[in-house]
């Protein structure tokens, strides 16, 4: 078994979050404020979950609940929920605000890389409307194409 699934780390006081962003060293730290009655809060859980055992060993993942750690939520000027923050070696890299998991994803992407089990050996340009005409032109071009279709389609009358 490859390990108990790692967890989002919930806040629980100033000295708690200082402790864990002086010990975590050279790692980054997503921290997420949030509220038990925000909805969009709610919502980006279940994937900031995941994340936490996507990027385990390279990344922690802290909550920080504003109404229970108000004196944190000053100190970030944290004025919308949820709000998001990358840390590394007590700099902040980044704040932003909002639910959207893909720029949640896109922007640890973009200071941690991609997280562990994604393949990346996709060539470069593939998918592209280049790469797909460039593909059909040559499976034309081998006949690749026509064996698949050589049959006409008929309509059966009953």
């Amino acid at each position: 078994m490859a390990g108990a699934p790692k967890k989002v780390i919930v806040v629980e006081s100033k000295t708690n979050f200082d402790s864990i962003i002086g010990e975590a060293g050279n790692k980054h730290i997503l921290v997420e404020f949030y509220a038990t009655w925000c909805g969009p809060c709610a919502l980006i859980g279940p994937r900031l979950e995941q994340m936490a055992n996507e990027y385990a060993g390279r990344m922690l993942i802290l909550k920080i609940d504003v109404d229970d750690h108000e004196e944190l939520a000053v100190e970030y000027v944290v004025t919308s929920m949820p709000t998001f923050l990358i840390i590394k070696n007590k700099v902040t890299l980044a704040q932003f605000v909002g639910s959207n998991a893909e720029k949640v994803e896109s922007t640890v992407e973009k200071f941690v890389g991609k997280p562990e089990g994604i393949k990346t050996d996709i060539p470069e340009g593939a998918g592209t409307s280049s790469a797909v005409a460039e593909a059909a032109k040559n499976a034309l071009a081998t006949g690749g194409a026509e064996k698949r279709f050589t049959k006409k389609p008929t309509m059966d009358k009953k």
